[in-house]
């Protein structure tokens, strides 16, 4: 059962000195500095699978395969079959004659229903039937977007040497500005499992759809290119479409391992999707270029991201074997910018380009050498194509399903109607949060740090280990004396210095309190990085923040239901996080929890895209899927015997 109430503050008249106790043992650090940090980073790289080079007929098998699951499982998860089917159509503009030998047509194609990108394509005038093509994407160049000076001269110098240039804008940047642009708002589809990197993907091959759709375009001979996230969605889009021909990423990706090392490498929830690296690394995508023409460009001195160094290690010597199996490893080549050496397509980094282009496609002619062409830049206005108005964005495609989920609500006929759902329900909780079977109760170990009984308090501290190898800092807290109350588990999502007061009054009742930091809760926060970005890894190998955080507190619960010789406890929660948790919780542990006092919680799930909150505030309620199944009136049709009490 389920009341809402306002409650105010209640002040029991504990000592002082007893609440001066309290607060320093709350505040108190239980777990070694880095420990966190050091455990997530561990867990996360026993999830990355191995990197294995077999024969060469096995692996020709195997990357089809490689290639068809990872359409289905992560880019196309979730989405309308419309979408998957989709033929990006094309509406050209104005066409600008500026510099000798080329012309610029502006467009934009349909990437998807009601989702328009505005596009530039430099186009040589000449009298060739077909000449090759290149798809340019940009990373994430700010307001200029496609009109930035080096994406320019690329194009045009591109154009000017007999090859078509197509530059899309991108998402966040130029015409496509916007807060709900921004990359990790693709999280709104993610919660409503439909995949948010399809948006991105389908931007990609609806470029390459158009200059596959043009008539000069030599279809043999069409490549790709792009920096820092253009060098991203240039692995991504060749690894997946073989229409992509030559490939050339600049400092736009590396492996995982490096990811969870530095912190500089990890990037948007775009490069980290839900379930990639479960499948594939992208060490294993840079194999699935070969045999195709591949130049790595990485620069020695890189600001940003995926220094040389490093990447060299992680990407380019991994791969080096895929290319052996065809004998042609001299079509995969690694260079490193050493002039200016930061994160840069500029001069060295394009003449290097040029000349892998002209001896790959067989451009005969052809100077390597960038033809100067900086009197012929443009601005962004001269540039800016057009959108029609209301053009979508990651907010309204995810809003447009909400109505719709979750797509099992809880049934309002019979009491047998109603078991049948819960029954289904808890088997469906259990795939979107990945939860294994809760094997020997989830602690593996218990370690009681330190303990004291001051100003007749008991206060314990412990260490437990959870079968993920993750350690739980925990207090418990009572009276020398307890009386015959319940034993309460409280967990926040702010940690538990945020429930000092709710604590004090606890004890001063006679109650037993258990309090717990979670992942990503509290102490155990880990140290050097944000949560969201070390939540984006743990789901990207095929895991859920949220998923850990419920079955951390399953464990618990079974810990102390075994320590205690006790049937049933009661859970405390503080925060969006925690109230989700602990409905979670009771509803996969029937029988366990007595009652569900929820401190500030979360009515409704939608709210997280209504609102248009942010991924990186609420990674893990962001759980992919989770809303498709799951609302709050759900998850408290899971616990129809618990009372559950919300408290605002």
């Amino acid at each position: 059962m389920l009341t809402f109430s306002s409650l105010t503050t209640i002040v029991f008249g504990a000592p002082k000195a007893n609440s001066l106790e309290i607060s320093d043992w709350l505040k108190q650090s239980i777990i070694a500095p880095g420990q966190v940090r050091a455990e997530i980073g561990e867990y996360i790289q026993k999830l990355i699978p191995p990197l294995t080079v077999p024969d060469r007929i096995t692996w020709e098998r195997q990357v089809s395969e490689l290639r068809q699951e990872i359409l289905e499982q992560v880019v196309f998860r979730g989405i309308p079959q419309e979408w998957v089917d989709w033929k990006a159509e094309t509406i050209w503009g104005d066409t600008l004659k500026i510099g000798p030998g080329y012309q610029i047509r502006k467009l934009r194609y349909h990437a998807l229903p009601g989702l328009w990108i505005p596009a530039l394509l430099y186009e040589p005038i000449q009298n060739q039937e077909k000449i090759p093509a290149i798809l340019n994407v940009n990373g994430h160049v700010g307001p200029l977007g496609k009109s930035t000076d080096y994406e320019q001269l690329r194009c045009i110098n591109l154009a000017k040497k007999g090859i078509l240039a197509l530059h899309p804008e991108w998402f966040y940047f130029g015409e496509l500005a916007g807060e709900d642009y921004r990359h990790n708002r693709m999280a709104y589809l993610d919660l409503c499992g439909m995949s948010g990197l399809s948006i991105f993907y389908l931007a990609m091959r609806g470029g390459l759809d158009v200059l596959y759709d043009y008539p000069s375009t030599d279809l043999n001979r069409v490549g790709m290119t792009g920096l820092s996230g253009g060098g991203w969605q240039t692995i991504i889009l060749s690894a997946l479409d073989k229409r992509i021909s030559l490939s050339a990423p600049n400092a736009g990706y590396i492996d995982l391992k490096n990811r969870i090392d530095y912190r500089s490498d990890i990037g948007d929830l775009e490069q980290n999707p839900t379930d990639l690296v479960s499948i594939a690394d992208y060490t294993y995508l840079t194999g699935m270029l070969a045999p195709r023409p591949t130049l790595l460009l990485y620069n020695q001195k890189d600001d940003c991201c995926f220094v040389a160094e490093r990447a060299k290690l992680a990407v380019y010597h991994p791969a080096i074997p895929f290319y052996h199996l065809f004998e042609r490893t001299a079509d995969f080549v690694y260079y490193e910018n050493k002039n200016p050496g930061t994160h840069n397509y500029d001069l060295d980094n394009r003449e290097q380009f040029y000349r892998f282009v002209k001896q790959h496609y067989a451009l005969l002619g052809s100077t390597d050498d960038e033809i100067p062409s900086e009197t012929e830049l443009l601005t962004a206005e001269q540039l800016t194509v057009g959108l029609p108005e209301g053009n979508a964005n990651f907010f309204t495609l995810a809003e447009n399903c909400l109505d719709s989920l979750p797509k099992y609500p809880v049934p309002t006929t019979s009491n047998t109607e109603r078991q049948q759902w819960q029954e289904s329900a808890r088997n469906r909780l259990h795939q979107v949060l990945r939860l294994a079977p809760l094997a020997d109760g989830g602690i593996t170990a218990d370690q009681l740090v330190r303990q004291a009984s001051t100003n007749s308090v008991t206060i314990e501290e412990y260490q437990l280990m959870t079968a993920d190898q993750l350690t739980l800092p925990m207090l418990v807290l009572c009276l020398d004396q307890p009386q015959d109350q319940d034993i309460i588990i409280a967990v926040a999502d702010g940690g538990r210095t945020q429930m000092e007061d709710w604590i004090q009054r606890q004890i001063s009742l006679g109650s037993i309190v258990i309090t717990v930091d979670l992942l990503f809760m509290g102490e155990s926060i880990p140290t050097g990085i944000s949560p969201w970005q070390y939540a984006m890894l743990i789901a990207t190998v095929g895991q859920r923040p949220l998923g850990i955080q419920v079955r951390q507190l399953q464990a618990l619960v079974e810990w102390v239901c075994q320590k205690y010789q006790i049937s049933q406890v009661s859970l405390q929660s503080q925060g969006w996080n925690s109230g989700i948790v602990a409905l979670a919780t009771s509803g996969l542990s029937p029988g366990r929890i007595k009652t569900i006092n929820a401190t500030d919680a979360l009515i409704d799930l939608k709210v997280l895209v209504k609102h248009h909150l942010d991924y990186e505030d609420y990674p893990a309620l962001f759980c992919f899927g989770l809303l498709e199944e799951f609302n709050v009136p759900e998850l408290m049709a899971l616990s129809s015997l618990v009372k559950i009490r919300y408290v605002q």
